[in-house]
């Protein structure tokens, strides 16, 4: 305890005697996110693809200078990922499981899909290399990732038939560590104002469980049968490359 108290002290301490108070810094930027690895992946017989595209991001953060080239950042990163709807759709008609009507009538199959979208709170350390009126910055952070999974669905619903087949997500988010590491360049514009022009690296997972029904459309009550369950490991990789503004308080 009295080792804990006094590095906790300690910390305090340096934080007092080197941190640049009246020097914080904000910026908000905006930028482009390119999928990587099997988050951008297709194949249709590969449970772990993403199926992500092209996306957009929004990061947000503000760093405490502790000395003339350390600080520490606190980023939140805000992204979002559109699909390959096509694909995905016969991925999930590929892993339907044999239905009472077979064989199954392509036609009848429809589907539905939102975005991939994350929420990063992220928190670390970066270093500033000066360049004349320039600063480089490299940075590395690492937090909790909050996923809001696709909701995708896959029905099959042929109109002779009393029952429907559904193939649907059962969580809605997944929670998970996210790492962050990039390097930004700063250019002054006025006195308090930079423009911010950076390149990240952001990597994460998510787990997404399904469940495949189906229901009877005519029955009171309402009657349902599992066919199957399961969940896939999904990495998430990405780069961002961001293009916004710094303000510094003083």
């Amino acid at each position: 305890m009295k080792k804990t108290t006094f590095l906790l002290v300690l910390i305090a301490l340096t934080i007092n005697c080197y941190s640049q108070t009246d020097n914080w810094y904000f910026s908000f930027s905006m930028a482009g996110s390119v999928p990587l690895g099997s988050f951008s992946q297709t194949n249709v017989n590969n449970a772990s693809s993403g199926f992500a595209q092209k996306g957009f991001s929004l990061l947000l953060d503000a760093t405490y200078p502790l000395t003339s080239k350390w600080g520490l950042k606190g980023l939140v990163l805000i992204n979002t990922n559109t699909l390959d709807n096509t694909k995905l759709e016969n991925m999930l008609i590929n892993r339907t499981p044999v239905l009472p009507e077979n064989p199954a009538i392509p036609k009848y199959y429809s589907s539905t899909t939102n975005p991939w979208m994350s929420n990063a709170l992220l928190v670390g350390p970066v270093y500033t290399i000066i360049l004349g009126r320039a600063y480089l910055d490299i940075q590395l952070q690492g937090g909790v990732n909050v996923t809001y999974l696709p909701q995708q669905k896959l029905q099959y619903n042929n109109p002779s038939n009393l029952w429907f087949y559904l193939d649907q997500n059962s969580n809605s988010t997944d929670v998970s560590w996210g790492v962050l590491a990039g390097s930004a360049f700063r250019f002054p514009v006025s006195t308090r104002l930079n423009l911010k022009v950076g390149l990240n690296y952001f990597r994460s997972a998510a787990n997404l469980k399904y469940e495949q029904v189906q229901v009877a459309e005519q029955a009171s009550p309402v009657m349902s049968q599992t066919l199957g369950s399961g969940s896939n490991s999904i990495s998430i990789q990405m780069v961002t490359g961001s293009i916004g503004f710094v303000y510094y308080l003083n």
